[in-house]
Protein backbone atom coordinates (compact mmCIF):
# COMPACT_ATOMS: atom_id res chain seq x y z
CA UNK A 1 0.00 0.00 0.00
CA UNK A 2 1.34 3.44 -0.92
CA UNK A 3 1.71 5.90 1.97
CA UNK A 4 -0.80 8.69 2.27
CA UNK A 5 0.32 12.01 0.77
CA UNK A 6 0.56 13.58 4.23
CA UNK A 7 3.35 11.16 5.11
CA UNK A 8 5.48 12.15 2.11
CA UNK A 9 8.30 14.68 2.69
CA UNK A 10 7.06 18.23 2.18
CA UNK A 11 9.23 18.76 -0.90
CA UNK A 12 7.78 15.64 -2.57
CA UNK A 13 4.21 16.68 -1.70
CA UNK A 14 4.76 20.10 -3.21
CA UNK A 15 6.25 18.62 -6.38
CA UNK A 16 3.30 16.26 -6.70
CA UNK A 17 0.77 19.08 -6.33
CA UNK A 18 2.70 21.16 -8.85
CA UNK A 19 2.81 18.32 -11.39
CA UNK A 20 -0.96 17.79 -11.00
CA UNK A 21 -1.60 21.56 -11.08
CA UNK A 22 -3.61 21.06 -7.91
CA UNK A 23 -3.86 24.65 -6.68
CA UNK A 24 -6.12 23.82 -3.73
CA UNK A 25 -3.87 21.00 -2.53
CA UNK A 26 -0.78 23.16 -3.06
CA UNK A 27 -2.27 25.99 -1.01
CA UNK A 28 -3.31 23.59 1.75
CA UNK A 29 0.07 21.83 1.96
CA UNK A 30 2.01 25.08 1.91
CA UNK A 31 -0.13 26.93 4.45
CA UNK A 32 -0.05 24.04 6.96
CA UNK A 33 3.72 23.58 6.81
CA UNK A 34 6.03 25.15 9.36
CA UNK A 35 7.69 28.23 7.79
CA UNK A 36 11.20 26.80 8.36
CA UNK A 37 10.26 23.50 6.66
CA UNK A 38 8.61 25.32 3.78
CA UNK A 39 11.63 27.58 3.33
CA UNK A 40 13.92 24.54 3.16
CA UNK A 41 11.66 22.91 0.57
CA UNK A 42 11.53 26.10 -1.51
CA UNK A 43 15.31 26.29 -1.61
CA UNK A 44 15.40 22.85 -3.25
CA UNK A 45 12.74 23.61 -5.87
CA UNK A 46 13.36 25.21 -9.25
CA UNK A 47 12.75 28.95 -9.64
CA UNK A 48 9.36 28.71 -11.35
CA UNK A 49 8.18 26.10 -8.84
CA UNK A 50 9.22 28.27 -5.90
CA UNK A 51 7.21 31.12 -7.31
CA UNK A 52 4.05 29.07 -7.63
CA UNK A 53 4.31 27.72 -4.09
CA UNK A 54 5.09 31.15 -2.62
CA UNK A 55 2.21 32.82 -4.46
CA UNK A 56 -0.17 30.22 -3.02
CA UNK A 57 0.41 31.68 0.47
CA UNK A 58 -1.32 34.66 2.04
CA UNK A 59 0.71 37.73 2.98
CA UNK A 60 1.20 36.69 6.61
CA UNK A 61 2.55 33.26 5.66
CA UNK A 62 4.74 34.80 2.96
CA UNK A 63 6.39 37.00 5.57
CA UNK A 64 6.99 34.04 7.88
CA UNK A 65 8.62 32.06 5.06
CA UNK A 66 10.78 34.98 3.88
CA UNK A 67 11.99 35.28 7.47
CA UNK A 68 13.45 31.74 7.14
CA UNK A 69 14.92 32.04 3.64
CA UNK A 70 18.48 32.91 2.73
CA UNK A 71 18.73 36.45 1.26
CA UNK A 72 19.64 35.11 -2.20
CA UNK A 73 16.55 32.90 -2.45
CA UNK A 74 14.34 35.62 -0.96
CA UNK A 75 15.46 37.99 -3.71
CA UNK A 76 14.91 35.38 -6.42
CA UNK A 77 11.34 34.88 -5.21
CA UNK A 78 10.46 38.51 -4.50
CA UNK A 79 12.10 40.09 -7.55
CA UNK A 80 9.06 39.36 -9.69
CA UNK A 81 6.69 41.03 -7.21
CA UNK A 82 5.79 44.71 -7.15
CA UNK A 83 7.63 46.95 -4.69
CA UNK A 84 4.42 47.49 -2.72
CA UNK A 85 4.15 43.75 -1.97
CA UNK A 86 7.84 43.46 -1.05
CA UNK A 87 7.42 46.41 1.32
CA UNK A 88 4.28 44.85 2.85
CA UNK A 89 6.16 41.60 3.52
CA UNK A 90 9.16 43.39 5.05
CA UNK A 91 6.83 45.44 7.26
CA UNK A 92 5.79 42.18 8.94
CA UNK A 93 9.37 41.09 9.70
CA UNK A 94 11.37 42.07 12.80
CA UNK A 95 13.67 44.99 12.05
CA UNK A 96 16.84 42.86 12.09
CA UNK A 97 15.37 40.27 9.69
CA UNK A 98 14.04 43.00 7.39
CA UNK A 99 17.54 44.54 7.32
CA UNK A 100 19.05 41.11 6.51
CA UNK A 101 16.75 40.57 3.54
CA UNK A 102 16.55 44.08 2.12
CA UNK A 103 20.30 44.38 1.53
CA UNK A 104 20.09 42.09 -1.51
CA UNK A 105 17.80 44.55 -3.31
CA UNK A 106 20.61 46.98 -4.06
CA UNK A 107 19.07 49.03 -6.87
CA UNK A 108 15.51 48.79 -5.57
CA UNK A 109 16.42 49.39 -1.94
CA UNK A 110 15.52 53.15 -1.84
CA UNK A 111 12.14 52.47 -3.48
CA UNK A 112 11.36 49.61 -1.10
CA UNK A 113 12.27 51.69 1.96
CA UNK A 114 10.06 54.51 0.70
CA UNK A 115 7.11 52.11 0.29
CA UNK A 116 7.55 50.61 3.77
CA UNK A 117 5.99 51.90 6.96
CA UNK A 118 7.96 55.06 7.82
CA UNK A 119 8.82 54.03 11.39
CA UNK A 120 9.85 50.50 10.40
CA UNK A 121 11.88 51.80 7.45
CA UNK A 122 13.73 54.21 9.77
CA UNK A 123 14.57 51.32 12.12
CA UNK A 124 15.86 49.24 9.21
CA UNK A 125 17.98 52.13 7.90
CA UNK A 126 19.49 52.54 11.36
CA UNK A 127 20.58 48.89 11.34
CA UNK A 128 21.97 49.23 7.81
CA UNK A 129 24.24 52.04 9.01
CA UNK A 130 26.24 49.50 11.04
CA UNK A 131 28.90 47.15 9.56
CA UNK A 132 27.49 43.93 7.97
CA UNK A 133 28.81 41.50 10.62
CA UNK A 134 28.33 43.72 13.65
CA UNK A 135 26.02 43.52 16.66
CA UNK A 136 24.08 46.48 15.30
CA UNK A 137 22.80 44.44 12.36
CA UNK A 138 21.36 41.79 14.71
CA UNK A 139 19.63 43.90 17.33
CA UNK A 140 15.93 44.62 17.69
CA UNK A 141 14.20 47.34 19.69
CA UNK A 142 11.35 44.99 20.65
CA UNK A 143 12.28 44.39 24.28
CA UNK A 144 10.88 45.18 27.71
CA UNK A 145 12.25 48.36 29.26
CA UNK A 146 11.05 49.51 32.65
CA UNK A 147 11.80 52.27 35.17
CA UNK A 148 13.69 51.45 38.38
CA UNK A 149 11.09 53.07 40.67
CA UNK A 150 8.33 50.65 39.62
CA UNK A 151 7.25 47.98 42.08
CA UNK A 152 7.15 44.32 41.04
CA UNK A 153 3.35 44.52 40.89
CA UNK A 154 3.43 47.68 38.74
CA UNK A 155 6.05 46.13 36.46
CA UNK A 156 3.90 43.05 35.80
CA UNK A 157 0.90 45.27 35.13
CA UNK A 158 2.92 47.31 32.63
CA UNK A 159 4.23 44.20 30.91
CA UNK A 160 0.65 43.06 30.23
CA UNK A 161 0.08 46.28 28.28
CA UNK A 162 3.19 45.95 26.12
CA UNK A 163 3.34 44.90 22.49
CA UNK A 164 2.84 41.17 22.04
CA UNK A 165 5.64 41.17 19.44
CA UNK A 166 8.39 41.60 22.04
CA UNK A 167 11.40 39.46 21.04
CA UNK A 168 12.11 38.37 24.61
CA UNK A 169 10.61 38.63 28.07
CA UNK A 170 13.18 36.53 29.87
CA UNK A 171 15.12 39.59 30.97
CA UNK A 172 13.69 43.01 31.77
CA UNK A 173 15.96 45.98 31.14
CA UNK A 174 15.84 48.87 33.59
CA UNK A 175 16.45 52.33 32.13
CA UNK A 176 16.43 55.79 33.68
CA UNK A 177 14.63 58.89 32.42
CA UNK A 178 17.22 59.46 29.70
CA UNK A 179 16.98 55.83 28.52
CA UNK A 180 20.37 54.92 30.01
CA UNK A 181 20.68 51.23 30.87
CA UNK A 182 21.09 51.02 34.65
CA UNK A 183 20.28 47.39 35.38
CA UNK A 184 18.69 44.10 34.37
CA UNK A 185 16.34 41.75 36.21
CA UNK A 186 14.86 38.41 35.19
CA UNK A 187 11.11 38.05 34.81
CA UNK A 188 11.23 35.10 37.22
CA UNK A 189 12.63 37.32 39.98
CA UNK A 190 9.91 39.90 39.45
CA UNK A 191 7.14 37.28 39.48
CA UNK A 192 8.25 35.69 42.78
CA UNK A 193 9.24 38.95 44.50
CA UNK A 194 7.18 40.84 47.07
CA UNK A 195 4.65 42.83 44.97
CA UNK A 196 5.68 46.06 46.70
CA UNK A 197 9.39 45.63 46.21
CA UNK A 198 10.91 48.05 43.71
CA UNK A 199 12.84 47.00 40.62
CA UNK A 200 15.84 49.07 41.71
CA UNK A 201 16.19 46.70 44.66
CA UNK A 202 15.89 43.60 42.48
CA UNK A 203 18.00 44.53 39.48
CA UNK A 204 21.60 43.58 38.79
CA UNK A 205 23.59 46.73 38.11
CA UNK A 206 26.67 44.87 36.80
CA UNK A 207 25.27 44.57 33.28
CA UNK A 208 27.28 42.91 30.53
CA UNK A 209 26.53 44.62 27.23
CA UNK A 210 27.98 45.26 23.77
CA UNK A 211 28.09 48.24 21.43
CA UNK A 212 26.53 48.21 17.94
CA UNK A 213 30.01 47.98 16.41
CA UNK A 214 30.95 44.80 18.32
CA UNK A 215 31.65 41.84 16.01
CA UNK A 216 28.82 39.34 15.99
CA UNK A 217 31.18 36.45 16.83
CA UNK A 218 32.14 38.26 20.03
CA UNK A 219 28.44 38.58 20.89
CA UNK A 220 27.98 34.85 20.33
CA UNK A 221 30.91 34.01 22.61
CA UNK A 222 29.60 36.29 25.38
CA UNK A 223 26.11 34.77 25.24
CA UNK A 224 27.63 31.30 25.37
CA UNK A 225 30.00 32.15 28.21
CA UNK A 226 27.38 33.72 30.47
CA UNK A 227 24.43 31.54 29.39
CA UNK A 228 22.35 34.61 28.48
CA UNK A 229 19.22 34.39 26.36
CA UNK A 230 19.63 37.99 25.18
CA UNK A 231 22.42 40.57 25.04
CA UNK A 232 21.74 44.30 25.49
CA UNK A 233 23.23 46.67 22.92
CA UNK A 234 24.12 50.14 24.19
CA UNK A 235 25.66 53.24 22.65
CA UNK A 236 28.98 54.62 23.88
CA UNK A 237 27.14 56.92 26.29
CA UNK A 238 25.16 54.02 27.81
CA UNK A 239 21.95 54.72 25.87
CA UNK A 240 19.94 51.50 25.43
CA UNK A 241 19.57 50.73 21.71
CA UNK A 242 18.26 47.18 21.53
CA UNK A 243 18.86 43.52 22.32
CA UNK A 244 20.23 40.52 20.46
CA UNK A 245 18.36 37.30 21.17
CA UNK A 246 19.84 33.82 21.43
CA UNK A 247 18.02 32.55 18.33
CA UNK A 248 19.79 35.17 16.21
CA UNK A 249 23.12 34.15 17.73
CA UNK A 250 22.46 30.50 16.86
CA UNK A 251 22.02 31.59 13.25
CA UNK A 252 25.29 33.52 13.50
CA UNK A 253 27.17 30.51 14.84
CA UNK A 254 25.79 28.30 12.05
CA UNK A 255 26.71 30.88 9.42
CA UNK A 256 30.21 31.48 10.80
CA UNK A 257 30.84 27.74 11.08
CA UNK A 258 29.81 27.22 7.46
CA UNK A 259 31.96 30.16 6.38
CA UNK A 260 35.02 28.85 8.24
CA UNK A 261 34.56 25.36 6.78
CA UNK A 262 34.50 26.81 3.27
CA UNK A 263 37.54 28.97 3.92
CA UNK A 264 39.34 26.00 5.43
CA UNK A 265 38.89 24.32 2.07
CA UNK A 266 40.15 27.42 0.22
CA UNK A 267 36.68 28.45 -0.96
CA UNK A 268 35.57 32.07 -0.66
CA UNK A 269 32.14 32.46 0.89
CA UNK A 270 29.44 35.12 0.93
CA UNK A 271 28.40 37.09 3.99
CA UNK A 272 25.38 34.85 4.49
CA UNK A 273 25.08 31.08 4.59
CA UNK A 274 23.63 29.99 1.25
CA UNK A 275 21.95 26.69 0.35
CA UNK A 276 24.06 24.53 -1.95
CA UNK A 277 21.61 24.29 -4.86
CA UNK A 278 20.81 28.02 -4.93
CA UNK A 279 24.35 29.27 -5.65
CA UNK A 280 24.87 29.91 -9.40
CA UNK A 281 27.59 27.82 -11.05
CA UNK A 282 29.52 30.90 -12.16
CA UNK A 283 29.60 32.10 -8.54
CA UNK A 284 30.93 28.72 -7.39
CA UNK A 285 33.73 28.88 -9.98
CA UNK A 286 34.56 32.51 -9.16
CA UNK A 287 34.86 31.74 -5.45
CA UNK A 288 37.16 28.76 -5.97
CA UNK A 289 39.39 29.64 -8.90
CA UNK A 290 41.40 32.38 -7.17
CA UNK A 291 42.76 30.20 -4.39
CA UNK A 292 43.24 27.25 -6.73
CA UNK A 293 45.37 29.37 -9.07
CA UNK A 294 47.43 30.68 -6.16
CA UNK A 295 47.95 27.19 -4.73
CA UNK A 296 48.71 25.86 -8.20
CA UNK A 297 51.51 28.37 -8.63
CA UNK A 298 52.77 27.70 -5.09
CA UNK A 299 52.64 23.96 -5.80
CA UNK A 300 55.24 24.35 -8.53
CA UNK A 301 57.78 24.80 -5.71
CA UNK A 302 57.63 21.02 -5.25
CA UNK A 303 58.71 20.52 -8.86
CA UNK A 304 61.56 22.99 -8.33
CA UNK A 305 62.77 21.03 -5.29
CA UNK A 306 62.71 17.77 -7.25
CA UNK A 307 64.66 19.39 -10.06
CA UNK A 308 67.25 20.74 -7.61
CA UNK A 309 67.83 17.26 -6.14
CA UNK A 310 67.63 15.51 -9.51
CA UNK A 311 71.15 14.05 -9.16
CA UNK A 312 70.43 12.53 -5.74
CA UNK A 313 67.15 10.99 -6.90
CA UNK A 314 68.83 9.53 -9.96
CA UNK A 315 71.59 8.03 -7.82
CA UNK A 316 69.20 6.44 -5.29
CA UNK A 317 65.85 5.88 -6.98
CA UNK A 318 64.43 4.31 -3.80
CA UNK A 319 64.37 7.79 -2.23
CA UNK A 320 61.38 8.69 -4.41
CA UNK A 321 59.35 5.75 -3.08
CA UNK A 322 59.01 7.43 0.32
CA UNK A 323 58.20 10.94 -0.91
CA UNK A 324 54.38 10.55 -0.71
CA UNK A 325 54.72 9.11 2.82
CA UNK A 326 56.83 11.99 4.12
CA UNK A 327 55.02 14.96 2.60
CA UNK A 328 51.66 13.35 3.46
CA UNK A 329 52.71 12.92 7.08
CA UNK A 330 53.89 16.54 7.23
CA UNK A 331 50.67 17.83 5.72
CA UNK A 332 48.54 15.81 8.11
CA UNK A 333 50.55 16.93 11.14
CA UNK A 334 50.32 20.57 10.14
CA UNK A 335 46.59 20.35 9.36
CA UNK A 336 45.89 18.97 12.85
CA UNK A 337 47.79 21.83 14.47
CA UNK A 338 46.09 24.45 12.29
CA UNK A 339 42.63 23.05 13.08
CA UNK A 340 43.33 23.13 16.82
CA UNK A 341 44.68 26.68 16.76
CA UNK A 342 41.89 28.10 14.60
CA UNK A 343 39.40 26.73 17.10
CA UNK A 344 41.41 28.25 19.95
CA UNK A 345 41.50 31.64 18.21
CA UNK A 346 37.77 31.50 17.44
CA UNK A 347 36.82 30.73 21.04
CA UNK A 348 39.26 33.24 22.51
CA UNK A 349 41.31 30.56 24.30
CA UNK A 350 44.42 31.55 22.30
CA UNK A 351 45.43 35.23 22.15
CA UNK A 352 48.12 37.04 20.17
CA UNK A 353 50.16 37.50 23.33
CA UNK A 354 50.42 33.68 23.53
CA UNK A 355 52.32 33.39 20.22
CA UNK A 356 55.69 32.24 21.59
CA UNK A 357 54.05 30.01 24.18
CA UNK A 358 52.06 28.35 21.39
CA UNK A 359 55.11 27.97 19.14
CA UNK A 360 57.13 26.37 21.95
CA UNK A 361 54.27 24.01 22.79
CA UNK A 362 53.76 22.93 19.18
CA UNK A 363 57.52 22.57 18.56
CA UNK A 364 57.76 20.12 21.45
CA UNK A 365 54.58 18.37 20.35
CA UNK A 366 55.96 17.99 16.83
CA UNK A 367 59.25 16.70 18.18
CA UNK A 368 57.51 13.98 20.20
CA UNK A 369 55.17 13.02 17.37
CA UNK A 370 58.08 13.03 14.93
CA UNK A 371 60.14 10.76 17.18
CA UNK A 372 57.33 8.19 17.38
CA UNK A 373 56.47 8.31 13.66
CA UNK A 374 60.14 8.52 12.67
CA UNK A 375 60.93 5.31 14.57
CA UNK A 376 58.09 3.50 12.81
CA UNK A 377 59.22 4.90 9.44
CA UNK A 378 62.82 3.81 10.10
CA UNK A 379 61.73 0.23 10.85
CA UNK A 380 59.49 0.16 7.79
CA UNK A 381 62.28 1.41 5.50
CA UNK A 382 64.83 -0.96 7.07
CA UNK A 383 62.50 -3.91 6.54
CA UNK A 384 61.92 -2.89 2.92
CA UNK A 385 65.56 -2.11 1.99
CA UNK A 386 68.92 -3.33 3.35
CA UNK A 387 70.41 0.14 2.84
CA UNK A 388 70.86 1.51 6.40
CA UNK A 389 71.49 5.03 5.07
CA UNK A 390 68.13 5.06 3.30
CA UNK A 391 66.28 3.90 6.41
CA UNK A 392 68.05 6.54 8.49
CA UNK A 393 67.16 9.24 5.93
CA UNK A 394 63.48 8.25 6.04
CA UNK A 395 63.35 8.10 9.84
CA UNK A 396 65.15 11.41 10.37
CA UNK A 397 63.13 12.95 7.56
CA UNK A 398 59.85 12.11 9.27
CA UNK A 399 61.17 13.45 12.58
CA UNK A 400 62.34 16.74 11.03
CA UNK A 401 59.25 17.22 8.87
CA UNK A 402 56.81 16.63 11.74
CA UNK A 403 58.67 19.10 13.95
CA UNK A 404 58.85 21.68 11.17
CA UNK A 405 55.21 21.23 10.10
CA UNK A 406 53.92 21.59 13.66
CA UNK A 407 55.99 24.72 14.25
CA UNK A 408 55.11 26.49 11.01
CA UNK A 409 51.45 25.48 11.41
CA UNK A 410 51.47 27.21 14.80
CA UNK A 411 52.82 30.43 13.31
CA UNK A 412 50.63 30.79 10.21
CA UNK A 413 47.19 31.28 11.87
CA UNK A 414 48.66 33.57 14.54
CA UNK A 415 50.47 35.71 11.97
CA UNK A 416 47.31 35.82 9.85
CA UNK A 417 45.35 37.12 12.84
CA UNK A 418 48.13 39.63 13.54
CA UNK A 419 47.68 41.13 10.06
CA UNK A 420 43.85 41.05 10.25
CA UNK A 421 43.48 38.12 7.85
CA UNK A 422 40.98 35.39 8.67
CA UNK A 423 43.16 32.42 9.77
CA UNK A 424 40.64 29.95 8.35
CA UNK A 425 41.03 31.50 4.90
CA UNK A 426 44.79 30.92 4.59
CA UNK A 427 45.95 28.34 7.10
CA UNK A 428 44.87 24.95 5.73
CA UNK A 429 45.66 25.46 2.02
CA UNK A 430 48.87 27.35 2.77
CA UNK A 431 50.23 24.82 5.26
CA UNK A 432 49.57 21.93 2.85
CA UNK A 433 51.37 23.62 -0.03
CA UNK A 434 54.21 24.95 2.11
CA UNK A 435 54.90 21.66 3.88
CA UNK A 436 54.84 19.74 0.60
CA UNK A 437 57.69 21.82 -0.81
CA UNK A 438 59.75 22.44 2.33
CA UNK A 439 59.22 18.92 3.67
CA UNK A 440 60.49 17.46 0.44
CA UNK A 441 63.57 19.70 0.59
CA UNK A 442 64.24 18.67 4.21
CA UNK A 443 63.95 14.97 3.36
CA UNK A 444 66.24 15.11 0.33
CA UNK A 445 68.82 17.25 2.15
CA UNK A 446 68.93 14.72 5.02
CA UNK A 447 69.22 11.90 2.46
CA UNK A 448 72.13 13.67 0.81
CA UNK A 449 73.97 13.76 4.15
CA UNK A 450 73.19 10.21 5.29
CA UNK A 451 73.86 8.58 1.94
CA UNK A 452 76.95 10.68 1.18
CA UNK A 453 75.62 11.87 -2.17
Amino acid sequence: MKPANNYLPLEDRLRMMLSKKDQRGLRSAASKAHPADLAEALERLKGSQRQLVFDALDLSHQAEVVNELSPRVARQILDSHPISQIAAILNRLPMDEAARIITVFRRRLPSILKAMDAHHAADVQTLLSYPPESAGRLMTDQFARLKPELTAQQALSQLRKMNADLETLTNLYIVDKTDQLVGVVSLREVVVANPKRKLQDLMNVEVISVTPQTDREVVARLLSRYDFLAMPVVAADGHMLGVITADDVIDVLASENAEDLLKFGAVESGHEEEPYFTIPLQTVVARRVGWLLLLFVAGTLTASVLQFFEHELAAVVALSFFIPLLIGTGGNTGAQTVSTLIRGLATGEVLMKDIWRVVQREFLSGLLLGTILGAVAYLRAAFWSPDAGLALAVGLGVLAICTWANTIAALIPLLARRFNIDPAAVSAPLITTLVDATGLAIYLFIAKLTLGL
